[in-house]
């Protein structure tokens, strides 16, 4: 019952019954009024009929007995039902029974003074429809009832089927008003029960709904209106939902951390870069104050300072789950009215710019020391020579030896560093053609033979003869050079070197192994660092700038190889070399 449909049906058959009830009433009045005014105008006639005719017959004024035949001729005659009765209510003539001379009946209901008036109450049984009138116009004369035959029997008839005929009627209008109305009902109704469903289905996500329009009137309006809206709200659904895919997938494949938090500093975003750094996942932390997140009190009061409205930039340090340098931007983010909604914390790990900070700051150091020792060097052994030296022959040549070893040792200091330079300014784009390992191998041997000889170092090579590598020359060269001479330097006399290749998983690896001094463990990884020495008094005694190594893993990776070393204190050192294959 709470449908539109039927609310609208059952408003319009109301409406027709109260209608068709109060016109029905109306008619039934109508028709009663207008059949009882046309009776009392016929009865009247015929009264005055009687009148003329009792009048005109002078012993019907003298004698009952003529005047009740005379009555019973005209009743018979005009179809009427007359009635004769003195002036004080008693009957004398009554067509209906005879002559009623010596009757006594009730007082009629009507006044007799009045001349032409309905009379109910006459007889026994009166008449419901009569005309009453004096005979004379005397005050003593008798009254004249003038009535139909059986006139209540007709009435009672005209009045049935009068209500029969209003009872059809209204059945008929109340069926046809109700088809009528449920048709029109459910025309207004079905487009408003249709976006009723629409909107129901467009709750639940479903934007594809339409209204189906059927009319040009007011409701097919609203219902075009509403495909319209509707329509409207899909595109911007959609273009919501792409923003927030794009704004997704930037949120996740960004390299720095985002937070996102509400204006009671709980956590609404951590991206997968913020997962990372501090070791926990985003479905654990949604919803909690950062410091329960990160452990970060420094974080936590940055925060709090931008929900209050201040910029915050900061760098701070974590200590677990693993030590990073953070750079920290903390800013509000406002609504349309400018209040403080929350706040937005950009995590920048600055770790490793820390660290290559430090390194340059190391190599700067360690480079002005290494060109700083031989040119003292230079500038104390030309200063002795210029104070007189010069003239001593055998000082002369001592100090002239000085100045050509530091030279060399200058030189090759500033070739490395050179090296060192091209290498890193052509990282990721190498130069690499098809060459032949045992060849570029042979070479560098070659270049290192008489060395051996003079230590007297056994050397043992393993290398196919097929073996190819993809690299650039020049740079392979300078790597294998750089891992034979340290073999070479740090092996006592009469010790071995091998040198190794093969194919492994694509790659091939190159082993060169000594029986030195070996290297400790907490050296063995720094080794590869920049002017690093494990024995600098060593190191410079046999020649070495401490960039040989480091040269030698810069282009190793800058090939898309690496170079890794083994070894054990008193053992000997392995140093393996992977590049890609031919």
């Amino acid at each position: 019952m709470h449908s539109i449909r039927w609310r609208l049906t059952l408003t319009y058959l109301a409406i027709t019954l109260l209608s068709t009830l109060g016109l029905g009433l109306f008619l039934v009045v109508t028709v009663r009024q207008a059949y009882l005014d046309e009776r009392r105008d016929m009865l009247k006639a015929h009264a005055v009929a009687v009148r003329s005719e009792i009048a005109a017959s002078p012993e019907a004024t003298h004698s009952t007995e003529e005047l009740a035949c005379l009555v019973q001729r005209l009743s018979h005659s005009l179809g009427t039902h007359i009635i004769i009765t003195t002036s004080t209510g008693q009957a004398i003539v009554d067509t209906a029974h005879g002559n009623l001379h010596n009757a006594q009946t009730d007082k009629p209901c009507a006044p007799v003074q009045t001349r032409c008036q309905d009379c109910h109450g006459t007889m026994p049984q009166p008449p419901p429809l009569s005309v009453t009138e004096p005979l004379s116009d005397d005050a003593e004369s008798f009254m004249l009832t003038v009535s139909p035959p059986h006139s209540g029997a007709g009435l009672r008839r005209v009045m049935e089927r009068i209500r029969s005929a209003t009872i059809v009627a209204l059945l008929v209008t109340l069926l046809v008003v109700s088809l009528i109305s449920v048709r029109v009902a459910s025309g207004i109704a079905s487009p408003i029960l249709g976006m009723n469903r629409m909107a129901r289905r467009m709750a639940e996500g479903d934007l594809e709904q339409r209204v189906q329009v059927g009319t040009r009137d007011e409701v097919g309006e609203l219902a075009a209106s509403f495909n319209e809206m509707a329509e409207r709200i899909r595109r911007s659904v959609n273009a919501l939902a792409e923003e927030k895919n794009k704004l997704r997938t930037v949120l996740e494949q960004m390299a720095d951390g985002i937070i996102v938090t509400n204006a009671a500093g709980r956590i609404l975003v951590f991206n997968p870069a913020c997962e990372e750094v501090f070791g926990v996942a985003a479905a654990t932390v949604l919803d909690q104050q950062v410091y329960g997140a990160t452990f970060m009190p420094d974080l936590q009061r940055a925060i709090q300072r931008a929900l209050q409205g201040e910029s915050v930039v900061e760098e701070m340090r974590l200590r677990y789950p693993q030590p990073m340098v953070l750079g920290v931007y903390a800013s509000p983010f406002r609504d349309g009215e400018g209040h403080t909604q929350g706040a937005i914390v950009l995590i920048q790990d600055r770790t490793e710019l820390r660290r290559i900070a430090e390194l340059q700051r190391d190599f700067i150091a360690n480079a002005s020391h290494e060109l700083r020792t031989p040119a003292a060097a230079i500038h104390a052994t030309v200063e002795t020579l210029l104070d007189g030296a010069k003239d001593d022959p055998a000082a002369r040549d001592h100090f002239i030896a000085a100045l050509a070893r530091e030279s060399e040792r200058l030189t090759a200091l500033t070739t490395n560093l050179l090296d060192l330079s091209r290498i890193e300014a052509a990282a990721g784009s190498p130069q690499a053609t098809r060459l032949d390992l045992p060849a570029v191998l042979a070479d560098v041997l070659e270049l290192a033979r008489p060395a051996l000889e003079s230590r007297k170092l056994a050397l043992e090579t393993a290398v196919p003869a097929d073996l190819q590598v993809s690299a650039d020359r020049v740079q392979l060269t300078q790597i294998l050079t750089n891992l034979v001479d340290n073999a070479v330097k740090y092996t006592p006399d009469g010790g071995t070197i091998r040198v190794e290749g093969r194919l492994e998983d694509g790659c091939v690896v190159v082993a060169v192994s000594d029986t030195g001094i070996g290297i400790a463990p907490a050296d063995q990884e720094r080794i590869f660092e920049r002017f690093y020495r494990v024995d600098k008094a060593r190191s410079r005694a046999l020649g070495g700038t401490g960039l040989g190594l480091a040269i030698a893993r810069e282009a190793a990776e800058a090939h898309g190889g690496s170079l890794t070393v083994a070894s054990e204190p008193g053992k000997g050192s392995t140093f393996t070399l992977k590049l890609p294959a031919a």
